[in-house]
């Protein structure tokens, strides 16, 4: 090995490896959620996938080690992984571009299989050959490889808090793996040239041209669309644009907030009004039942039209919201109200930590089409009884499914909901499942559905003799599998959704990632 790779050099590399092993980690799924979302089942792939490169990876670098060359196979397998991790953004942007051709379960491992796979087996190969190139004098072989996974891995712990709290949601996902693929490659691509054994030009012209595409992208006016906002983070992908919309004559802009390519919130310039949707006009209707000064606790924000719309009818309102990307946009661009106070937190852990108490709560935890289980257990429920006041009323959105298997996790929610001792319907805002909303109506007392519930609503409450729930399971912490009995039913919506909206997104150029 030749004396310009001391050790110093390759534990400073097996460093920068190990980080940016896990930033591609980070930096894949996040590619995948404006597509995918950010379920159990994409974040599930994508661990198997990186666990599986890497094994893969450390087979192919073991057997290497044993060449004599095995210092130019180390600096070439280096040189290779930067540039593909810099070619990421491209390749998943072609890759996702005619994988929702397949079946959801097939598009997402196919997906993550071309955007994963080959950095991941470069990076794994890397070890193995790490180990062998130190210097063989200076520690036994089991001293050495403890000494390169140790540093390695401690490239990965500083890489993640990094990306996941600052690179990603700052910078977004294009730049860092452009960034990132150059600092891996940067060295090796200089030994390699300075040895003679191989020209890197095919990493700096990797480089250039991925730089120009960023340059340009960033430089470009859609001229169809105004993105006012748009940022990545582990919670996923929250963009605010001002779209033109053809509203009878006249073409009139709409101001949405996407999460993960999915509309959350979507308001008129124009009419300054709230596009209806039959969930939001349910929960409105709900509000007017209640008298002025009422408390309501709001557990997810999105572009605060509930909050809003309780603080115009004289509620104090209290909204708890983790991202706070969804804070600053509801606040900047949606006009929240100063009056509405927002808690940044968990929605489990304020739950868990309030005393106080509420006339009515309403459940809007969607993240783009997930449901967070650990907020939707019987533990959490049974507090959420004790946070409602006399006659207190408390609502919760979810999908439309409750029956068959697609439909278990909704009938489980209702079996917990109901354990708890709470009386409880079901309300369904569309005739067909599959374009509903399930909205799940409880309190502590039957009278408060008299009193706070619109007549329509108790009119079209699902019949109990409908709702099989003897395979149903009661959601409990020990067991809290919410997401994972809704996975059909999110993929089937979500899926649903996206063929619906692709053309939308295609013809006012709406970036799938920045």
């Amino acid at each position: 090995m030749p004396q310009s790779l001391h050790n110093r050099l390759l534990l400073g590399l097996s460093f920068l490896e190990g980080g940016s092993l896990m930033a591609t980690e980070l930096l894949s799924a996040r590619m995948l959620a404006p597509y995918f979302g950010s379920s159990l089942f994409v974040w599930a792939t994508v661990l198997a996938l990186t666990l599986g490169g890497l094994t893969v990876g450390y087979f192919l670098g073991g057997n290497l080690s044993l060449s004599e060359r095995k210092d130019k196979i180390l600096l070439i397998t280096l040189l290779y992984s930067g540039v593909i991790i810099m070619l990421m953004p491209f390749t998943a942007q072609w890759v996702l571009n005619f994988a929702h051709h397949l079946a959801f379960r097939d598009s997402v491992i196919t997906s993550a299989l071309i955007i994963i796979i080959p950095p991941v087996v470069g990076m794994g190969m890397v070890s193995p050959l790490m180990v062998a190139n130190l210097d063989e004098s200076a520690e036994t072989s089991g001293k050495r490889a403890g000494l390169v996974y140790a540093i390695s891995t401690s490239g990965g712990i500083t890489f993640t808090f990094l990306f996941g709290f600052y690179i990603i949601p700052n910078f977004g996902l294009i730049f860092p793996s452009i960034i990132t693929g150059f600092i891996l490659g940067i060295v090796p691509a200089i030994l390699v040239f300075k040895n003679g054994w191989k020209k890197p030009g095919i990493f700096f012209l990797v480089f250039a041209l991925a730089g120009g595409y960023f340059i340009r992208q960033k430089s470009l006016e859609s001229g169809i669309i105004d993105v006012l906002y748009q940022k990545e983070g582990i919670l996923g992908q929250v963009m605010v644009a001002d779209i033109p919309v053809m509203h009878h004559d006249s073409i009139q802009k709409e101001r949405t907030l996407f999460v993960n390519r999915v509309i959350q919130t979507s308001y008129n310039l124009k009419n300054q009004r709230y596009n209806d949707h039959a969930y939001f006009n349910v929960s409105e209707d709900v509000i007017g039942k209640f008298p002025e000064g009422s408390d309501m606790l709001l557990l997810g924000l999105g572009g605060g039209v509930l909050a809003s719309d309780a603080i115009k009818k004289g509620f104090r309102v209290d909204a708890v919201e983790l991202d706070q990307r969804i804070i600053e946009v509801a606040r900047e661009y949606f006009g929240l109200p100063d009056q509405v106070k927002v808690f940044r937190d968990d929605a489990r852990r304020f739950i868990n930590a309030t005393n106080k108490k509420y006339d009515l709560i309403v459940f809007d935890l969607f993240r783009g089409e997930e449901t967070p289980a650990h907020v939707f257990t019987a533990e959490s429920m049974s507090k959420a009884r004790k946070m409602l006041k006399p006659g207190g009323l408390a609502l919760i959105n979810s999908n439309g499914y409750y029956r068959g298997e697609i439909g278990k996790g909704n009938r489980s929610l209702y079996k917990t909901i109901r354990a708890m001792g709470l009386f409880t319907e079901i309300y369904l805002t569309d005739s067909l499942e599959e374009k509903s909303n399930s909205v799940f109506v409880f309190s502590n007392s039957m009278d408060a559905f008299e009193d706070k519930v619109p007549v329509y609503m108790q009119k079209r409450f699902v019949p109990k003799d409908s709702i099989d729930i003897a395979d149903a399971i009661i959601l409990t912490d020990r067991r809290p599998v919410l997401d994972y009995l809704n996975e059909d039913a999110t993929r089937v919506w979500r899926m649903g959704y996206m063929a619906y909206m692709r053309s939308f997104y295609t013809d006012y150029r709406i970036p799938l990632f920045n």
